[in-house]
């Protein structure tokens, strides 16, 4: 469950979500965000889902994302060379 904050010091106004896991060892940490992109955070979030598993799952997307551009890029080039998996794990 996610926890918002609003810092009350400030004349920015940020928010800080907050997620726990019922691991007992885990730390909380907090990220401090502007309260529109709280929103659009919130916005993103599935039913149940909890901020750390949102984050997690953009991370893993924005991963995947990178590792796609990366491969385009490469074969755009022209640098990529194809190769038969079977002839370099064979014994010579």
């Amino acid at each position: 469950m996610a926890n918002v904050h609003i810092n009350k010091y400030q004349n920015d106004p940020q928010r800080c979500m907050s997620s726990a896991t019922s691991d007992t060892g885990s730390q909380i940490k907090r990220i401090p965000v502007k309260e529109p992109t709280w929103r659009d955070l919130h916005d993103l979030k599935e039913a149940g889902e909890s901020y750390d598993e949102l984050l997690s799952r953009m991370i893993r997307r924005e991963r995947d994302y990178r590792d796609w551009k990366m491969v385009v890029e490469i074969e755009e080039a022209g640098e990529f060379v194809a190769f038969d998996p079977d002839e370099i794990l064979r014994d010579d």
